[in-house]
């Protein structure tokens, strides 16, 4: 199976924290997105990098063996970025079958990202106190999605996506409109497989350490330190 991980961007934000990509930033002895390509599970066998904007040689430079414990690597430039649905949709062309879907700058257990491959269609949750900054998901008794929404003005839940996700080949042939915010957001995506007889599986992961500001990366040196040490 292919992993389609996200590492475009600009990283403005992240420049006054570290001078290069949040991917590559140290976290417990070794960068942010190391902690993710060391979690995949053996269903994986290749990768698959969206790369793009001012720190793509950076990254290219760090993967100049293309591969990763054994996994072969390719790189596919997102040209422009115009949402998360957008940046997975790149890699149409060379995805074949189901994928596991991530983005590259936030921690997860491993043992919820392995749970996702037991399902034909999943996606990753976690509850969070701050829904309406996220894609806010509702599920039925059985765990399956039923609703999700990007940022919602209003609260629908406190369950949101994580960033993770397996899909198939239909995830690319869905059209969809971009948001207010000009993005193509992958909520819409998901809806309209659903509306189209999809079903896809919610699983709650027991841990999500999201990367987007010093404290949040202190926090996680914290817990992921502390987990080294025991």
């Amino acid at each position: 199976m292919q992993a389609v991980i996200l590492m475009a961007g600009k990283g403005t934000r992240w420049a006054k924290y570290y001078q290069g990509p949040k991917q590559l930033t140290p976290l417990a002895g070794k960068p942010v997105l190391d902690h993710l390509l060391d979690a995949l599970p053996s269903e994986v066998t290749e990768l698959v990098f969206i790369v793009g904007g001012p720190h793509e040689p950076t990254l290219r430079e760090y993967f100049k063996s293309r591969e990763h414990n054994g996994r072969p690597i390719t790189f596919i430039v997102q040209k422009e970025q115009l949402g998360l649905a957008h940046a997975f949709r790149v890699a149409k062309d060379i995805v074949k079958g189901r994928w596991l879907g991530a983005v590259a700058d936030d921690i997860i257990d491993p043992a919820g990202l392995k749970k996702l491959f037991d399902h034909d269609l999943s996606i990753l949750a976690f509850r969070v106190p701050n829904p309406s900054s996220f894609g806010v998901l509702v599920t039925d008794e059985n765990h399956n999605l039923v609703r999700a929404v990007e940022k919602p003005k209003e609260y629908i839940s406190d369950l949101v996506w994580t960033g993770q996700m397996i899909m198939d080949e239909r995830f690319f042939n869905i059209e969809i409109e971009p948001s207010a915010r000009g993005e193509y957001e992958t909520p819409d995506v998901w809806m309209k497989l659903m509306a189209e007889g999809a079903t896809i599986k919610v699983v709650e992961a027991d841990m999500w350490l999201p990367i987007n500001d010093k404290d949040q990366l202190m926090a996680a040196e914290k817990v992921l330190g502390s987990a080294t040490s025991d």
